[in-house]
């Protein structure tokens, strides 16, 4: 495809990750005025995200045939295999282990989508959606968080992964615009659903506390 193309994707990309910075749950996490007990709940909500973020990696490697992006996705796999770990060891406070319907509704689509869809389609929804919204939460992670190992270990990671996405666009010709948009559009409006789940469940647990 064209380097227009990928422009026009890279544009269109870019302007949901700044959508996706003014969220709910981006909000609560650079507002200086926000307890700290609720940035501490929004890890709560956010480790049955992470965990089943591992089950989306899989399910790309699992239904990819493409050789060439079979090989990418297990990269990707190896270099994301552990986080959910070292996220429930920044927690080591809170041992809960919750479950939220909105959260697994939204890891579900996903897994579906990474499961069924056509090779640079999937690509594109790893690296420049999945992979974005966690480079965006990571910066948010790392203010609220300094110092925590999660978050500075996605800031630097997630960046190399969206790379590869735009990447995957620029050497592959199996896709349209049309196509990357379409994905891309129901994944941001996914995770933005289950990022304002995950505020909110956060408020709630510590308003509750607090009352």
């Amino acid at each position: 495809m064209s380097q227009q193309d990928v422009a026009r994707i890279a544009s269109y990309n870019e302007g949901r990750q700044r959508e996706y910075a003014g969220s709910e749950l981006i909000r609560l996490l650079v507002d200086d005025g926000t307890p700290d007990t609720t940035k501490k709940a929004v890890l709560t909500y956010l480790q049955p995200w992470s965990n089943a973020f591992q089950r989306m990696i899989s399910a790309r490697v699992t239904f990819e045939t493409d050789p060439d992006l079979r090989t990418l996705a297990l990269q990707h796999q190896q270099e994301e295999i552990g986080h959910d770990a070292i996220l429930a060891r920044s927690r080591a406070t809170d041992q809960r282990l919750v479950w939220d319907p909105v959260i697994e509704a939204g890891a579900s689509w996903f897994v579906d989508q990474l499961a069924t869809l056509p090779g640079v389609q999937r690509a594109a929804l790893a690296h420049l959606a999945l992979e974005s919204g966690s480079l965006v939460l990571s910066q948010a992670g790392c203010r609220a968080f300094p110092g925590d190992p999660y978050f500075a270990l996605h800031d630097e990671a997630d960046t190399e992964h969206l790379d590869m996405g735009y990447r995957i666009l620029r050497e592959r010709s199996d896709w349209t615009v049309e196509n990357i948009i379409a994905v891309l559009d129901r994944a941001w409006q996914v995770i933005t659903v289950v990022s304002d789940r995950i505020a909110e469940r956060a408020r709630r647990d510590t308003e509750v506390a607090a009352a």
